[in-house]
């Protein structure tokens, strides 16, 4: 102990300590965290033995806060000691010494603390004292002189008062001493700011110590005033400046100004507001002040103004009311304000570059005390302008090492380099700050400028590359496949640079091939020759293009006579150096291309088996159509023929049942053609009412067959043009109509079509199609919408059909953007409704899409007919013949070209598609080419088959067989007319 204690110079305190060992003595470091390394016996009996931490900072002591005191308390276990403190520049040494320790008495009297607690709290300005020295100022008494407690403490008393007071104040002071009794007294104090205050004052003494009690006294209305002034104009303004002293007398309307205001305005002494003689600027001024402050009431009636009295400089005048003999006047201060504005431009200016900089900064005095903070360190330390620190320390808590933040100032005159801190932010989340700091010399002070950033995401990710590269490392090894890096030269030579391990496996190469790789040749040498060229070209292509290389090919296995399959992939990067680099993998796709090869066969296999089932279908619909072409236009001709109401029966039953079967073969190529995702919706503008009419009229037939009533609800607004497909909403109510036909027995079948709303150009419709025939159990109700299916087997023998009628209808709905849906109850009936979206034609000419039109067509039209079955061909005659038209056969679509070119003239060709050495494509196709004349396509394929080729080859129309007279008709009519219009 008595080593260290030389060690440290201590040898000149060393009587003192044990002259005084019977109170308790400790001695401390000074720096940071003050290591107790001496304590007496009593000390460490009484507090040293029961401290965790040996320094100041585990005794939660800061040492800063007693740079003014003689005189420490400290709490230890419930326990309050007092000690004498002596610092180390007291004493030439580098310690605290901290001696005269005891423990203070725990009787019913307030503790020390308690004591000090009360005077802080105190209403009264308190002061405690020794000789003339004031060592205690309460909180009041500091807040009304503006002093910081060590601007204050251990400063002369006798200093502070006001010259002209100090006589009587000394010889108060020395009789109240003498007799050891308390006195009272009124004087004049110094503030912070340079004024005096006058204060009522009470002393009283014990031994060398005083205490007093004060309050502010109430100055004369005049002095209190232009006190007043004088103190907000001091705490305005950074240094004090000449200022002038004036009084207006509202009953003379006069102001008089002292010699320096008169100067400084370059008037008189007195000035009158209501005289022109008195510049408008110096009366408009006046004026306004004065105005103000005598509208106002109280004590803190006053106002100020700014001007200019001559360019460049402005003069600032203030005003308060005050009284003379009794009389309400207003006193005021002037004072020149130029010089003092343009340095607060100019401060103001310096200091927003300051606060504006990019970089979080701090400037502080070489004591720590914080000056300024600016933006960007705001948002670093998260503080605003009500909680700025403003002392270094103020963040010793959010510190995470063992410094202080003082630390951040004291390498500065040492050395001008970073230095790094980990801090505690609001949100209770680590940062990594890198400082750097910086001596300012300025007036004579040092100031230090401390920049601060936040590199906790770089040390972040440093941190975590050095982890991601060990993993990455590792990846690299164990990814399926092999990365490379490989180098394009300047000179042309292509070299791999690496090459992980997976590459062995991927080319059949073993660990040391792999290392002594690099040349690309070698890698090459091992590609199938009849991929290379692949390789090398689509390489090439991906270093001109800039653009990603991706390549399957096969390369050499163990064994020489196989190959594997490899799929390399690369991405392209030109240096600097002008060196190509590409970062890429190969990976082995044997697998992956035998399964391409499985899905090619299936695929195959299946494209093949729809075809053929394609074709089928299409044969079969042919074939059927043929025959059932014949008997639908012999009976059209026996029906224009006058036949008994027996015949006529007898001819629609005929009719009827060619109906389902052209219903049957439309509803299998439909399957097949949603099936196969080739059915188109057209979007063709039609009359909405017509059609519907059309609808219930054409199955007016089949309801009087099944002895139903079958009945239309339509709205009377929609009696309207819209765009869409009738086709298939046709096709749809057909469905749903002679479904509930079909299962409904002497019952009525209702159609009901409503408008929901119209908007702009748009329609939502609701169809709805009940019926009270026998109903849907609720467990078929999901099962009639599939495909092939019925409610039970011997549906199909009771009621016929192919069961697809409802299938495809939901089918068509979900293409056209809307749902079927279906409400029934077995024995009592069916209700199948939906809504559909159409848009609305611009035209809303009611012609539009009907046949309402008049027809100006001559009814004497001679055709050519190119049909090289003989029986439809027949059929078709008589079809003509019945409507006073003329023809000329033809047996196929040469002979149709003959007879255009014979000079014969024909109004219209009536052109069969499938027939020998000339098809009807190409027939019309020459016809087109050299005839103006209207061609109408006659054909038992269904029309969505061949609709492409129509249109290439330019029919005008197009009518399916079975032929539809009516509908034959109507189409030669319109197309006639539409070439005579253009005629």
């Amino acid at each position: 102990m008595k080593s260290n204690m030389q060690e440290r110079g201590i040898n000149s305190t060393f009587k003192k300590i044990i002259y005084e060992s019977s109170e308790m003595v400790f001695l401390a470091d000074d720096t940071y965290p003050y290591t107790i390394f001496y304590g007496n016996e009593l000390f460490e009996k009484e507090i040293g033995d029961n401290l965790e931490q040996r320094n100041l900072v585990g005794l939660g002591l800061d040492v800063n806060s007693y740079i003014f005191k003689e005189e420490l308390l400290l709490p230890v276990n419930g326990k309050e000691y007092a000690f004498a403190l002596e610092l180390p520049h007291e004493n030439e040494s580098n310690y605290y010494l901290f001696y005269r320790g005891k423990q203070l008495d725990g009787s019913d009297s307030p503790s020390r603390q308690e004591a000090i607690g009360f005077f802080q709290a105190s209403q009264q300005l308190i002061g405690v004292g020794e000789y003339h020295l004031l060592t205690f100022v309460n909180a009041l008494g500091l807040q009304t002189l503006g002093y910081k407690p060590h601007e204050i403490l251990h400063v002369d008393l006798a200093g502070l008062i006001h010259p002209d007071d100090r006589t009587e104040f000394s010889a108060a002071w020395a009789k109240g001493k003498q007799l050891n009794k308390p006195f009272s007294i009124s004087f004049r104090i110094q503030s912070k700011a340079g004024t005096f205050l006058s204060l009522d004052a009470s002393f009283s003494f014990i031994e060398e110590r005083f205490f007093v009690t004060a309050k502010e006294s109430d100055p004369e209305p005049k002095e209190k005033a232009i006190r007043k002034l004088q103190l907000d104009l001091l705490n305005s303004t950074t240094e004090v400046k000449p200022v002038g002293y004036w009084i207006y007398k509202p009953k003379t309307h006069k102001i008089s100004l002292d010699q320096f205001s008169a100067d400084l305005l370059g008037t008189s002494k007195s000035l009158k507001l209501d005289s022109k003689k008195t510049p408008k600027v110096l009366r408009n001024s006046f004026k306004k002040v004065i105005k103000e402050v005598s509208a106002m009431n109280g004590p803190s009636a006053e106002s100020e103004l700014s001007f200019e009295v001559r360019e460049k400089q402005t003069v600032k005048i203030k005003a308060a009311k005050g009284w003379d003999n009794g009389i309400e006047v207003i006193y005021g201060l002037i004072y020149d304000q130029s010089d003092y504005l343009q340095r607060e431009e100019e401060n103001s200016f310096f200091k927003s570059l300051f606060m504006e900089a990019p970089e979080a900064m701090f400037l502080v005095k070489d004591t720590g005390d914080i000056l300024i903070i600016n933006t960007e360190a705001r948002k670093l330390f998260e503080v605003t302008e009500s909680n700025l620190p403003a002392h270094l320390d103020d963040f010793s808590s959010k510190v995470i090492d063992q410094e202080s933040p003082l630390d951040w100032i004291k390498p500065i005159e040492e050395f001008d380099n970073e230095r790094f801190t980990r801090f505690v932010n609001q949100k209770n989340q680590k940062m990594t700050l890198a400082i750097r700091s910086k001596v300012i010399e300025c007036q004579k002070e040092k100031f230090i400028a401390i920049s601060f950033r936040n590199i906790t995401e770089k040390v972040s990710l440093e941190k975590s590359l050095e982890e991601n590269t060990e993993f990455l490392m590792n990846l690299t090894d164990q990814v399926p496949g092999g990365l490379y890096q490989m180098v394009l030269s300047k000179e042309g030579e292509m070299k791999f640079a690496f090459l992980s391990k997976g590459i062995g496996a991927v080319l059949g190469l073993e660990s040391a091939e792999i290392r002594n790789l690099k040349d690309i040749g070698l890698a090459m040498a091992n590609v199938h020759p009849s991929d290379l060229p692949q390789v090398v070209m689509t390489s090439v292509a991906s270093a001109q293009k800039l653009e990603p290389w991706q390549c399957q090919f096969r390369v050499k296995t163990g064994n020489q006579d196989k190959f594997k399959w490899v799929m390399g992939a690369a991405r392209p990067q030109r240096l600097e150096s002008g060196e190509m680099v590409w970062y890429g993998y190969l990976a082995d796709i044997s697998q992956q291309k035998e399964i391409e090869t499985k899905l090619d066969e299936a695929r195959y296999a299946a494209e093949k088996a729809n075809q053929i089932k394609s074709d089928f279908l299409s044969m079969i619909s042919h074939e059927l159509r043929t025959p059932l072409n014949a008997i639908s236009g012999s009976v059209y001709s026996l029906l224009q023929e006058s036949p008994s109401d027996y015949q006529k029966n007898a001819l629609n039953t005929i009719n009827f049942a060619v109906d389902n079967l052209i219903i049957m073969i439309n509803d299998l190529l439909d399957f097949q053609k949603i099936e196969a995702g080739k059915l188109h919706i057209e979007h063709a503008p039609f009359n909405l009412e017509e059609l519907l009419n059309q609808i219930i009229k054409g199955l007016t037939f089949h309801a009087r067959d099944s002895k139903n009533k079958l009945k239309l609800d339509l709205a009377p607004e929609l009696d309207l043009v819209v765009k869409g497909d009738k086709t298939r909403i046709s096709q749809i109510l057909n469905n749903l109509i002679t479904n509930a036909l079909k299962f409904t027995q002497k019952g009525v079948v209702a159609v009901k079509v409503d408008l929901v709303n119209k908007e702009r150009d748009k329609v939502r419709l609701y169809f709805e199609v009940q019926d009270n025939g026998i109903g849907i159990a609720p467990e078929h109700q999901e099962k009639i919408f599939e495909d092939f299916d019925q409610v039970k087997p011997t549906f199909s023998k009771k009621y016929g059909g192919t069961g697809l009628g409802l299938s495809i209808t939901k089918k068509l709905l979900g293409i056209m953007g809307s749902q079927i849906r279906l409400e029934s109850e077995e024995g009592k009936g069916s209700k199948f409704f939906f809504e559909l979206e159409l848009e609305v034609a611009e035209n809303q000419d009611s012609s539009i899409g009907t046949d309402r039109a008049k027809s100006t067509v001559s009814t004497a039209l001679h055709m050519l007919m190119a049909e090289d079955n003989e029986v439809n061909a027949l059929v078709l005659g008589k079809i003509i013949t019945k409507w006073g038209y003329t023809y000329d056969r033809v047996m196929n679509g040469m002979e149709a070209v003959e007879a255009m070119s014979s000079g014969q003239q024909y109004d219209c060709v009536l052109m069969d598609i499938q027939m020998p050495v000339m098809n009807g494509f190409e027939a019309t196709l020459q016809i087109k080419n050299n005839f103006d004349i209207p061609v109408i396509a006659l054909t038992a394929a269904a029309k969505l088959e061949i609709m492409e080729q129509i249109k290439e080859c330019g029919f005008d129309g197009f009518v399916a067989k079975p032929i539809d007279a009516a509908e034959l008709h109507s189409v030669i009519k319109d197309v006639v007319q539409r070439f005579q219009s253009k005629a």
